[in-house]
């Protein structure tokens, strides 16, 4: 409840709300032609769920209504769906006061945006919301009946992690935006990877794709000055050496000279060659590749691309030293995560959408669709990959409805350590738009990681306000004027047993520090101490850290856990865990990062914000028996099964017909859940009995486990590090 001086109240607790339901309803059918039409039982169903604001006025004996705001909570955005001041109060700025209520409350929960519908011919309404900092995303059209042009706002959000002072900002809070742009990753060449692009060379085929890569503008190759003194000085006297010839087509860098440069060569020497060193036993060739190594470092190259085995094998301390990546052509060999494979999706669409590779057959479709968009034709062909002639450079994958493509992909198949740079683009004016950025930024987080903790660089064109949207609720972050956002995957559970590795996976492909140790848990809003690349340190809430992270999980000792059953009729569909991908069409839920578990009313207690919800497939139809998944509890609530609408539906694979399949009660939990992971050994019902979960009959039921439990059925499900993610089309 807050109060503002002209002693008008703004009450959000249902327990406040609850004796002015009724005026609300009033007041909403006095002005249907502007606040539209909504039944009575709406009111009472989002008072429920606090998303029902009523402004008063008076003292605490005598209040009085003066005015409503509904809305609803769909993270990572907000949507106002009816608000009204009583014609006395007027211009006097309590709309304006229910608006900044409401715009504090979703911050404070994390969201990202808040979006309001204006029919076009409300003039009033459209310069209020104007001036509220909410433009015009899009135009849609309104119903039949009145057939009006409404306009579709936004107004995007501060999270509770904007910092001023230390430059945190609220769109790029783990500042992986601070300090670098999304650079293309500049390499040095050793000398022996130029003279492997011999056509007679065992390693001839991965260089060549490395020059591949470059000429797709996924790398760029220079040299160090001390390969021209080194060619220079093993040339024949007399002869030309193509080589030397070829090399000058490279920019190159100069090795340092300065005093410092000497102390780094003995730092470098220690760390590459620690015997020869302490004996003072380095030879002409040795030196010459610390020469190398130095360059890079003195210049903040991304790093040395080499087949020498010393210093490939001194790699990790190398990058843990100097934050230089030292890779062998064979990493620019392919490197996706597997083939390319059709997925097939229902949806509230007129028809499905499907997502498939791109063959050269269709490379046509795939420049209509960037030139629409506004790409430049030099960048279409480069840059997007709309052109791979041997298809070896370049994953890509499209998305179709019926023969239309609306929605295009592609990042290389080969790659920087950790870092994935991806392309996405998607025609906002298609009616499915915001669908086919959900399958694309799911097969690019699905298919990129696989088991490793990843940095994904995603670009796209200037006006793609749904593709940054939904980006933005999986994690991604960057700065408001730019058409790139980046986003760290951590593909599984980061829990005591593997903390260190996590912490160092993440420190490698983002350089943003974990804590060194282990913090308890205390609630799902406590704040995590970071530090950012810039070195700037900065707190940011348990549950913000996990979607920014998403899908992985913190497992901190004393997180609130609960085993839950899932049929199997439902469970392939609701959590994509089965290895093996069905051919037939996916269910809508898959679409969200949000999904929805249906159960009893009784199991409401059972759910809280934050806790983790271990899915137990039932044995019954041919299910296995065992917690297949964990993930995370977002918000739960009760709903009479009646009132039951598609928002609620569609994230959970349940239709009306199968709500009579999961109990007799008519009033049901809807539990939202996202941070999906598949346990990579499912954890049986012999091993749970073991472990004290329950009986058979019990794990039929939701139960609370504690934290031995948790612990237990995380150390026998999955081998640390090496967690499967499960599929998530969101």
């Amino acid at each position: 409840m807050v109060k503002n001086e002209q002693a008008i109240r703004i009450l959000d607790r249902y327990a406040d709300v609850a004796p002015f339901v009724g005026s609300a309803i009033a007041a909403a059918d006095s002005d249907k032609n502007s606040l539209g039409f909504f039944p009575a039982s709406v009111f009472e169903d989002f008072a429920r769920k606090e998303q029902l604001f009523i402004a008063v006025e008076g003292n605490t004996e005598a209040l009085s209504y003066v005015g409503h705001l509904l809305f609803e909570a769909r993270h990572p955005k907000g949507r106002v769906l009816q608000m009204f001041v009583r014609p006395p109060f007027r211009q006097c700025g309590i709309a304006t006061l229910l608006l900044n209520h409401l715009k504090q409350h979703l911050t404070d929960h994390a969201f990202i945006s808040l979006y309001a519908r204006v029919a076009e011919d409300l003039q009033d309404a459209n310069r209020f919301w104007e001036s509220q900092g909410f433009y015009v995303q899009s135009i849609a059209r309104g119903g039949e009946t009145r057939n009006r042009t409404i306009l579709v706002r936004s107004h995007e959000l501060d999270t509770p992690q904007l910092f001023a002072a230390s430059g945190v900002s609220a769109s790029d809070p783990l500042g992986l935006c601070s300090t670098s742009a999304a650079e293309v990753p500049l390499f040095l060449l050793d000398l022996n990877v130029l003279f492997d692009l011999g056509p007679r060379r065992s390693r001839n085929e991965q260089v060549l794709d490395l020059f591949k890569s470059e000429r797709a503008g996924y790398c760029q190759l220079a040299l160090s000055t001390e390969i021209t003194a080194e060619l220079e000085r093993t040339a024949a006297v007399g002869v030309t050496d193509p080589m030397l010839a070829y090399a000058r087509i490279f920019p190159s860098f100069p090795a340092p000279v300065t005093k410092e440069s000497e102390t780094l060569a003995a730092d470098l020497a220690n760390i590459v060659f620690p015997e020869r060193q302490r004996a003072n036993a380095l030879s002409c060739n040795d030196l010459s590749d610390l020469r190398h190594l130095a360059t890079a470092v003195h210049h903040r190259l991304t790093g040395l691309i080499t087949n020498d085995g010393s210093i490939l094998n001194a790699a990790a301390k190398l990058n843990e030293r100097y934050g230089i990546h030292v890779v062998s052509p064979a990493v620019f060999r392919t490197l996706s995560a597997g083939a390319a494979k059709e997925q097939l999706l229902d949806t509230s669409e007129i028809v499905s959408l499907s997502l498939t590779s791109i063959s050269r057959s269709e490379e046509p479709a795939v420049r209509r669709l960037l030139s629409q968009l506004g790409v430049p034709v030099a960048a279409v062909v480069a840059e997007w990959a709309a052109v791979d002639s041997n298809e070896r450079v370049s994953n890509r994958y499209g998305v179709w409805s019926q023969d239309s493509l609306i929605g295009y992909l592609t990042w290389p198949k080969t790659f920087g350590p950790g870092i994935v740079n991806v392309r996405a683009a998607v025609d906002e004016t298609h009616a499915a738009a915001s669908s086919a950025a959900r399958l694309l930024l799911g097969c690019v987080i699905e298919q990129t990681t696989t088991g490793n903790t990843s940095q994904i660089r995603l670009k796209f064109p200037a006006k793609q306000a749904q593709m940054r949207e939904i980006a933005a609720g999986l994690g991604f972050g960057g700065l408001a004027d730019d058409t790139w956002l980046t986003k760290l995957v951590v593909p599984g559970i980061i829990a005591p047993a593997n903390w260190a590795q996590r912490a160092a996976e993440i420190f490698s492909v983002g350089r943003v520090r974990l804590p060194d140790t282990v913090p308890a848990y205390r609630n799902i809003d406590q704040q995590v101490r970071l530090v950012r690349p810039d070195g700037n340190v900065t707190y940011v809430p348990l549950m913000a850290l996990e979607t920014l992270l998403s899908p992985g999980l913190f497992c901190l000792p004393g997180r609130p856990a609960v085993i839950t059953p899932v049929r199997s009729a439902f469970a392939e569909h609701l959590l994509a865990h089965s290895p093996q991908k069905s051919l037939l069409p996916h269910a809508r839920a898959q679409l969200y990062k949000e999904r929805h578990y249906v159960s009893g009313a009784a199991t409401l207690k059972q759910f809280k914000r934050g806790s983790l919800i271990l899915f137990y497939e039932s044995g019954k139809g041919g299910g296995i028996g065992a917690i297949v998944a964990i993930a995370r509890v977002k918000h739960a609530y009760l709903k009479s099964q009646d009132a039951m609408q598609n928002a609620d539906l569609d994230p959970s694979v349940l239709d009306a017909a199968a709500l009579q399949a999961i109990g007799e009660s008519l009033v049901k939990t809807v539990t939202a859940f996202d941070n999906i992971v598949c346990l990579e050994r499912p954890v049986a019902r012999a091993t749970l009995e073991k472990l004290g979960c329950g009986s058979p009959t019990q794990l039929l039921t939701t139960r609370a486990i504690n934290e031995t439990q948790l612990m237990g059925i995380l150390q026998e499900g999955f081998a640390y590090g090496t967690a499967r993610t499960c599929t998530n089309l969101s």
